[in-house]
């Protein structure tokens, strides 16, 4: 017991001799998983103390991601900033979810001030990217992920710091950004020649295949139509609809199986 007793003594005295060191560490970056997104579920409090979202600070996030949505493979900006009146020194992680997914690639445009962390999974700062003047500013590419994840949340969370080498007296902020996925109101099938597009409460699929049958599911995966043996073309009624996204499952004649989404309006 006595030999328990000092050891777990000789670790606390350890912990607190480098709880300094500890904390001046991740001036050169998040650890790790500190974005307070679902996935992450913890944020820079962990390490610095203080209230969350309190103070006079702010973090934001913005994209070049146009309004009409982001074309899954192609490469986008995304921009992280934050703000306090009276500090200097700033940090920050940033990450990409879907679906309880990290989604997307990031790319490094900054070297000397951004790097990966979290298993290439997030954005941090380096020790060399912290400064700033009443605001800091963060840039770094994002590659979409491929078609169907639909809708992507970015979190990041920030800290504002006064520079005493020390985790008081900082402030904690966390934001969240969504995008959505680019659905054109027309797509083709991965089937050789069929095509499908809706119009007027109605999809409408053409083609010189027929298909043993077309099943449409909401997001939530449920199947709100089932049709069998479809002499192409043909119309499916979808007034009963509501406005959304659906995935279509389609089975040729052959047994093969494909998976599309349409945006009903």
């Amino acid at each position: 017991m006595k030999k328990t007793i000092l050891f777990t003594s000789l670790i606390c005295g350890i912990l607190i001799l480098s709880y300094p060191q500890m904390i001046i560490g991740f001036q050169g970056g998040s650890p790790g998983g500190k974005t307070n997104s679902p996935m992450d579920g913890g944020n820079c409090t962990m390490c610095h103390a203080g209230t969350l979202n309190s103070g006079q600070g702010a973090v934001s996030i913005s994209t070049d991601i146009p309004s009409t949505g982001y074309i899954p493979g192609d490469t986008y900006t995304i921009t992280v900033e934050v703000s306090h009146p009276s500090f200097t020194k700033y940090g920050f992680e940033l990450t990409a979810e879907s679906f309880n997914m990290k989604v997307g690639g990031f790319t490094i445009t900054n070297s000397s001030q951004t790097k990966l962390a979290n298993g290439n999974n997030s954005v941090t700062h380096k020790s060399s990217g912290t400064l700033g003047s009443a605001t800091k500013t963060w840039t770094v590419n994002w590659t979409a992920p491929v078609a169907g994840q639909m809708t992507v949340d970015f979190y990041a969370a920030s800290v504002t710091a006064n520079g005493n080498e020390e985790n008081t007296g900082d402030n904690v902020y966390t934001t969240s950004h969504t995008v959505n996925e680019n659905v054109n109101t027309a797509i083709t099938t991965v089937s050789e020649n069929i095509n499908m597009f809706s119009y007027n409460d109605n999809i409408k699929i053409e083609g010189n295949k027929n298909l043993s049958s077309v099943k449409i599911y909401d997001l939530s995966g449920k199947m709100v139509s089932n049709h069998i043996n479809l002499m192409l073309p043909a119309t499916i009624s979808t007034s009963n609809f509501s406005s959304g996204i659906y995935i279509i499952n389609t089975t040729d004649i052959n047994g093969n199986q494909y998976n599309n989404k349409i945006n009903i309006k």
